[in-house]
């Protein structure tokens, strides 16, 4: 791997190969074939770079075929059109902050077989069963890519949160990418939630093992392991295990029943619980509010009650504006 930047022939030759990998992966490729394209991204930062570049040159393309943009739109240079597409995507942010193993995991996925995508809407929740008999529970704003095959059921949480109980099967391991948190559990069920900077893991069932920092997993035994009634929190290359008591247990299923349950959170964190399920979000306008305690059990789409709660119980002032978002700022 090398840190230094690239010469204008070692340039070149790195995005023809990058271009001749995005081609390969195109057809129909063997495990092997498509492994030695993985590595060859994962070789160097500059691989992976120039793929990401000559794979997004190539989705334009086939994206302009289809759908013609505007005049305005048009980008002028492949870096341009790397950023169009990305920012159509809402990945820009992500992928330049993405190391070498995301783009190379992204790669994966993208090239695995019979991949099936399911997702939810802003304040939907839905449950999908898959095909071995696996069932997993999706909560609002999320999405999951499942690839299934004779080796081993592969979930990738891309965003937001899933519940997933697996249905025993020791030959086909159940594997959760969740970005930089992976997971292995063979029978047994775990809730996964994808937060700004960590992953969260809440075992229920069985014992789930837990790697991080885009490292696949080879095996259960040298990974940590959380059995039912404990937790980790995730972040890259770091797993902190918790153990979780009943009502920590029950607050971080509530939203299964389509509920909040708050016990003594910041308003901050309550508001953080409510807008997962708005549209318009509720704002705190004065950071004097943001640590003050809460409590109370409210259905998903009762922030009219909570507010009102909010508004009864402290010296709050709500002021919604045109677009349906609420302004909580400090009562005189």
């Amino acid at each position: 791997m090398s840190g230094r930047p690239a010469t204008s022939d070692e340039r070149q030759a790195i995005d023809a190969e990058a271009s001749a990998c995005v081609a390969r992966l195109q057809g129909e490729l063997s495990a092997a074939d498509r492994q030695t394209v993985y590595d060859w991204i994962a070789a160097d930062p500059r691989h992976a770079v120039a793929f990401a570049r000559a794979e997004a040159a190539w989705e334009m393309s086939q994206r302009l075929c289809a759908d013609p943009p505007a005049i305005g739109e048009i980008p002028r240079t492949g870096d341009d059109a790397l950023a169009l597409l990305l920012s159509r995507r809402g990945l820009m942010g992500g992928l330049l902050a993405a190391s070498t193993a995301g783009v190379v995991a992204t790669a994966a996925w993208r090239y695995e077989k019979d991949v099936q995508l399911y997702r939810t809407q802003i304040g939907e929740r839905r449950t999908v069963v898959l095909s071995d008999g696996s069932r997993v529970q999706l909560n609002t704003g999320s999405t999951i890519e499942v690839a299934m095959t004779r080796a081993a059921r592969k979930i990738r949480l891309v965003r937001g949160e899933a519940l997933f109980e697996v249905a025993h099967n020791k030959a086909r391991p159940f594997l959760v990418d969740a970005g930089t948190a992976q997971l292995r559990a063979v029978g047994t069920a775990f809730n996964v939630r994808i937060r700004d900077e960590v992953v969260e893991l809440t075992v229920t069932e069985g014992v789930v093992a837990v790697t991080s920092g885009g490292k696949a997993i080879r095996g259960v035994a040298a990974a940590p392991h959380i059995a039912a009634g404990g937790g980790a929190v995730i972040r890259p290359g770091a797993v902190a295990p918790t153990q979780l008591d009943q009502a920590e247990m029950r607050q971080r299923a509530a939203w299964r029943e389509g509920v909040i349950e708050l016990d003594g959170e910041t308003l901050a964190q309550a508001v953080e619980e409510f807008n997962r399920y708005r549209a318009a979000p509720i704002i705190l306008g004065d950071a004097r509010l943001a640590t003050i305690r809460v409590g109370g059990r409210f259905e998903v789409h009762e922030a009219d009650k909570f507010i009102l709660a909010l508004e009864t119980g402290f010296p709050i002032r709500a002021m919604p504006a045109s677009d349906g978002s609420l302004l909580l700022v400090a009562r005189p």
